[in-house]
């Protein structure tokens, strides 16, 4: 049995402000598979799926439980230089 100790500490100075939080959601808002398919109003994630098999369509990410997470700023910007290469 692990015993907790409880140990007195500030910890306000290591937290970050809302605003320097207000920032990074701006470049870090991970989706997962299913609710980046609902975004892009599919039916279900099989398409994302059938692209990380075959090692192309958007990058990706994975949590220690092996789950499957976009970066969607990243995905906005892929989508946005595709658009203008057009």
């Amino acid at each position: 049995m692990t015993k907790i100790k409880k140990v007195n500490l500030d910890l306000s100075e290591l937290q970050c402000s809302d605003e320097a939080l207000r920032e990074l959601m701006k470049n870090y808002t991970f989706v997962s598979s299913k609710q980046l398919a609902k975004i892009f109003s599919k039916k279900n994630d099989n398409s994302f799926r059938a692209a990380r098999s075959n090692k192309h369509g958007f990058d990706y990410y994975l949590d220690k439980n092996k789950n499957v997470f976009y970066n969607f700023p990243e995905i906005l910007n892929e989508m946005e230089l595709i658009k203008n290469d057009r």
